[in-house]
This record gives C-alpha cells, structure tokens and sequence, in this order.
C-alpha cells in the first residue's frame, strides 16, 4: 500500500491549470446600496466569460517568468487495507519560459511523521537537480528523465495552458467579478472529466508511463472543483485553485485519492534568470534510475 501511494504521490505531484454570452455577475450584487458598493458596481466590467478567457490566454502565452505559491494537500486511503497516507506540501516556485527553467523549494510533511522534508530543486537546460537533505548530497536527474520533464514543463508550468484546456467547459462555468478581479468557478461530475483528465495526463507524462494505457484506464474521476481569479488589468490569473476526488488501481489495490491545491502567481515578468549555481554542477551526483 505505501508502494502505491507513493507513486501516486509522485504522478500527481508532476501531473501538476451557456455563460459564454452573460458578463460577470459582481459579487457584491446583494449588498449594493453603500457609497463603496456603488463605486464597485459602476466598474463592473460588460466583457464575457469567452472575451475574458481568449484575453487570459493571449496574455499568458507572452509571459517570461512569474511565481508561484502553492499549498497542496492530499488524502489517500485504500478500503482494503484500511491505510491512510495524509500529506500536506508547501511549494515555493520561480519560473522562466525562454530559456524554459525553474528554482523550486517544497516543504512536505506527512501525518504521524515527526519531521517534514526539505526539497530543494533546480530544472534548466542543464537538467533538473535535487538537494537530498538526508544524505546533504545534490543530486542530478538522468539526462534522459530531464529531457522528458523540460517537454512536460514547457506545458505545464504556465497558467494558461490550463484555461486553454478547460475552455471546452466554459458553459459549466460560473462568472463573477469584483472590483480588480474576474472569479470563475467550474463543479464538474466525475463521469464529464474523465476522459478530460487522462488526455491531460497522457500529454504531460513521459513516454514510458504515457504508454502504460492501464494506469490511466484504471483511474475514475469521481468530482472536480476549479477557481480562477483573473486580474482585471493584466488578464493574467492571479489564484488557481482545484479540487480533485477521483479512486485509482495501482498494484491491484484501489486507492482513493482527494487533492486540494490551493495556488497563488505573483511577480509576472519580474523573476531573473535562472542558473544552476557551479557549486550544485561541481558536486551533484547523478541519480540512478
């Protein structure tokens, strides 16, 4: 059972984004009445849910960096066995897009664990690097596994490519706004994600897992949540948060799983570049995998 979970833990930390025609309903719709509501009301935007999307994501695919924050928590339980495997992540992030790179620090900790782990991680054109805090060594990714996850974050890592593949739902959307922000909220049964889910997968999982048409035949969506927030001015998203309740079957065990991820972007078009320091390049320890 912790096999599996932990791989779980794993592909979920990698497999990490007929209102089409209405305009945003503003939050503070009931509440109108006050001097500072009203001010509110005259800003509200008349774009709609489709013009804020296509604009988000125009906006997006310009971007050279951002950061991210992230909280991610994750239950895991299998019926069988009676295991329970709680994990909760704290992910710090800096990303560019061209050259394709990020500086990662991950703070996990596990329930009935005594100490949390510390992950440093550095991902360049030069590979993906990791900071072993048991052993103090840096270590270094086969160049094979860092060329397939450099492809996988060239589409994951930005924030848009998410709205891009959830524009096909747009109808299940809800659509607010506040002063400075547009809020979309998606609820969606498992049974209209499925599907959805394992081709997101499919396409960000290296090859060799990719192929393993089983692992994603046996994963069952069961519910998932979405909120974005999209910041009125620049159109980039500025939170994106999703919950996801789904059971898969790993080593002929089903697991049940529940992720909630709460993310926050920052600093768009302000990180540096991004470089792996000589001394990581000089002592890191290539990973046998």
């Amino acid at each position: 059972m912790k096999k599996s979970l932990a791989i779980l833990t794993g592909f979920f930390m990698i497999l990490m984004l007929t209102a089409c025609n209405e305009t945003a309903k503003p939050v503070n719709e009931s509440a109108a009445g006050t001097e500072k509501e009203e001010a509110k009301t005259e800003e509200a935007s008349e774009m709609t849910l489709e013009e804020v999307l296509k604009k988000s994501t125009e906006a997006s695919e310009e971007l050279k960096s951002f950061s991210v924050k992230m909280d991610m928590s994750q239950e895991m339980s299998s019926g069988a066995e009676g295991e329970n495997m709680n994990i909760d992540s704290v992910i710090d992030m800096n990303v560019t897009t061209d050259p394709m790179a990020f500086y990662q620090k991950m703070t996990m900790s596990m329930a009935g664990a005594e100490e949390s782990y510390d992950i440093e991680s550095y991902f360049t054109e030069e590979g993906m690097f990791l900071y072993d805090a048991a052993g103090q060594q840096w270590m270094k990714f086969p160049k094979e596994m860092s060329d397939d996850l450099l492809q996988m974050s060239r589409q994951q890592t930005n924030p848009g490519e998410e709205l891009k593949k959830l524009q096909e739902f747009v109808d299940d959307f809800t659509f607010e706004q506040d002063a400075k922000s547009y809020i979309l909220k998606l609820k969606a049964d498992g049974e209209k994600f499925n599907d959805f889910v394992k081709e997101t997968a499919a396409e960000t999982l290296p090859p060799e897992l990719a192929a393993n048409g089983e692992m994603l035949e046996n994963m069952n969506i069961k519910g998932v949540e979405y909120e974005i927030v999209i910041d009125k001015e620049t159109f980039y998203p500025s939170v994106l948060n999703m919950i996801m309740d789904m059971e898969i079957t790993a080593e002929g065990q089903k697991i049940s799983m529940k992720q909630n991820m709460n993310g926050q972007y920052s600093n768009y078009n302000k990180v540096e570049a991004i470089a792996v320091p000589q001394e990581v390049l000089d002592t890191a320890v290539e990973m046998e995998m």
